[in-house]
């Protein structure tokens, strides 16, 4: 099997997956990002190690004592995809219109003033993936 035939697999598979991404509740978004530890080459490298291990494909340190470079390749792998989404990535955020509400407080020399608004228009929201 050549590359080729690697990627038109991997195109014909993802062709057929149209689910859209859950959406889920503001306040639970909130909690579970809060709970998330970020990005680690090391955790990820760790679990590839761990699934290579289980695929029977040597883990361990060499028969002549040398490093396994099996491992030392994940680990790089792992760690320039980690530094790529970091320093590369970016993410973008749709804000629907109606979707802010604000309210502001104030007075004149009529009285005190209560002002309710919204975003009339979607918003753009960048950030920054850690």
């Amino acid at each position: 099997m050549n590359i080729s035939n690697v990627v038109e697999a991997i195109s014909k598979t993802m062709e057929g997956v149209n689910l859209p991404a859950n959406i889920l509740p503001p306040m639970l978004l909130k909690c579970i990002s809060l709970a998330r530890t970020g990005l680690s080459a090391y955790k990820i490298a760790s679990k590839i190690i761990q699934n290579n291990k289980a695929l029977g494909i040597p883990t361990e340190v060499n028969p002549d004592g040398s490093e396994n470079l099996i491992n030392a390749f994940t680990y790089n792998v792992a760690k320039e995809i980690v530094e790529a989404i970091k320093n590369d990535a970016t993410v973008q955020a749709a804000i629907p219109a109606s979707s802010l509400l604000i309210e502001a407080n104030g007075g004149n020399a009529g009285g005190p003033i209560v002002v309710t608004g919204t975003n009339l228009m979607d918003s753009v929201a960048n950030g920054i993936i850690q």
